[in-house]
This record gives structure tokens, C-alpha cells and sequence, in this order.
């Protein structure tokens, strides 16, 4: 179901699934999509109390214009006000994409309220061994997959461009790799790029990458992770290649990684294998 939550940061929209008596376990979705991508994911999840909210500027939540609440530090404050709006002290994460780097923010900002962390295919913020063997490679390329982060943080060009060609933006992003993202998944994505500001409050994610990029530097590089985590990666992904994960051990004291045969949206190519793997680990003692 969906439950509109009133925070002291706003109001935002989440999928509920499952039993609240069950351990709560709060997934975080990217960009160009939804909370919407965990739902085929949710029947595989059923022994979690599962909240899904949309993130700040997305899906059905709040789209505040003003740049500053973009910063991924602040965007996982938002996720822990949703989460002592629901009384939840203590749960599991995971999160992918952009999402994916929230929960590694909220990690170092509250790690006494994450029992375990997933991510799923994303840049490891403290890994600084991985960013240099992805960056060696992808700098031949002249990060050419990565195109459309610097369009996005371009002024007032993303919201030229992109308007009334949502659909035709968010299509040309959602195509799987092992799998088609389903057409349900897209039509819904597609919904949200369509509410108005959508795509100024889109863009606003990647326009604080320089900022997100110089607080990760000082604040998190090389800084070690000790709640157990797990990577979820789909290897096929041409944005977050496979060299970003090199070293990860050095920085995490309890890491597993799990590489499916998939691309970047792994989550909705595959949401069986996606959701087995995070129950496997979830609740492994």
C-alpha cells in the first residue's frame, strides 16, 4: 500500500509491504525510478516489514526547489525522519543507485541504527582503491557512459530539453540488460517524471554531485565501515563497472559481495534473484 508520511523535512510518499510485526527493512530506490522498483522485488522480501519511500523530488514525495536539500548527507536525514516518524529506532537498508549512495551517508551518520547494509550498484564512497582503478579505465573512454550526469547539472538546460519528452527520456534509460524492465515499472517512472519540477528536482540530485564528491573526499575516504554489508552488483552495468568494487574489503570489516549476470537496474531485471540475495543475507546469522 501507499502511506503519505509527514516528517519534520516534509512529506513523503512510500510502498508498504508485508507484516510491521516483522524486522522493519527500509529500501531506497535511484533515478530515473521510484519507490515502484522494489515492488516485483517485495514477494521475495515477505519476512521483513518492508518501507519503500520515494526519495526527496521523486516518485510522490515532496519537491522542494531550493538546491541545498540535494546533498546526499541531507537526503538521508529525510530517511531517517521517515523513520522516527513510523517509530522505527533500529532496521535494515539497502539502497541502489543514488540510493545506494544515501544509505552509505546514513551509515556514517547514525550506525548505531543500521543492523545490516545493502548496496546495489553504486560508487563505494570510502573506497578509494576502487575509484581510482574505475576512474584509470573509464578516463580512456573519457567517461563518455556517464554522459547524462553532466547534462543533468548543466543550468536550466535539463528542464529546455526534457519538457513534454518525458516519456522518451525515461524509455531511453529503462532498458535491462538480462531482462526488460517491465512496462508497469516504466509506466510509473514515467508518471513521476511528469509531476511538475519533476525535472528540475531530478536534475538537483546530480547538480550537488560536486559538493556530495568534496564532503565524501574529506569526510569518508578511507574511513572504515564496520555494520555488516553487503554488495549486490549487476556486472553488465557500463556506469558503475566492476574496478569500482576492487579493495572494498580494506574499507569494510564484514563485506559480502553477490554479482548477478544483469546491468545497472538489476532490481528491476531481476527482482527474484535481487530479493533471494538480500533475504540470504539479511538473515544469515
Amino acid at each position: 500500500m501507499n502511506q503519505l508520511i509527514d516528517t519534520n523535512r516534509g512529506q513523503f510518499n512510500a510502498r508498504i509491504y508485508g507484516n510491521s510485526s516483522n524486522p522493519p527493512l527500509i529500501l531506497l530506490h535511484g533515478w530515473p525510478q521510484t519507490s515502484y522498483c522494489w515492488h516485483h522485488a517485495a514477494p521475495f522480501l515477505k519476512d521483513f516489514y518492508v518501507i519503500a519511500p520515494d526519495l526527496r523530488g521523486m516518485g510522490d514525495s515532496n519537491r522542494v526547489l531550493d538546491l541545498k536539500w540535494y546533498a546526499k548527507d541531507e537526503m538521508s536525514k529525510d530517511i531517517f525522519a521517515v523513520a522516527d516518524a513510523l517509530n522505527i529506532d533500529t532496521f535494515f537498508l539497502a539502497g541502489h543507485d543514488w540510493g545506494g549512495a544515501i544509505v552509505q551517508e546514513m551509515s556514517f551518520l547514525h550506525p548505531e541504527r543500521i543492523q545490516k547494509l545493502i548496496i546495489l550498484n553504486m560508487v563505494i564512497i570510502n573506497n578509494i582503491i576502487g575509484q581510482q582503478k574505475a576512474a584509470e579505465l573509464l578516463v580512456q573512454y573519457q567517461f563518455r557512459s556517464s554522459w547524462y550526469q553532466f547534462f543533468m547539472s548543466i543550468k536550466d538546460l535539463p528542464e529546455a530539453m526534457i519538457a513534454g519528452k518525458e516519456d522518451i527520456w525515461v524509455r531511453f534509460f529503462s532498458r535491462g540488460i538480462s531482462n526488460p524492465i517491465p512496462e508497469d515499472a516504466i509506466q510509473e517512472y514515467i508518471r513521476c517524471y511528469k509531476i511538475p519540477n519533476t525535472i528540475t528536482t531530478a536534475a538537483n540530485i546530480y547538480r550537488m554531485i560536486p559538493k556530495d564528491r568534496e564532503r565524501w573526499t574529506k569526510n569518508y575516504l578511507g574511513k572504515k565501515v564496520d555494520i555488516p554489508t553487503c554488495i549486490i552488483h549487476g556486472i553488465l552495468d557500463p556506469v558503475i563497472i566492476k574496478e569500482y568494487i576492487i579493495g572494498v574489503e580494506d574499507y569494510y570489516e564484514n563485506i559480502q559481495i553477490t554479482r548477478l549476470k544483469g546491468g545497472h537496474f538489476i532490481l528491476d531485471e531481476q527482482p527474484e534473484a535481487v530479493g533471494k540475495a538480500m533475504t540470504d543475507f539479511l538473515l544469515a546469522d
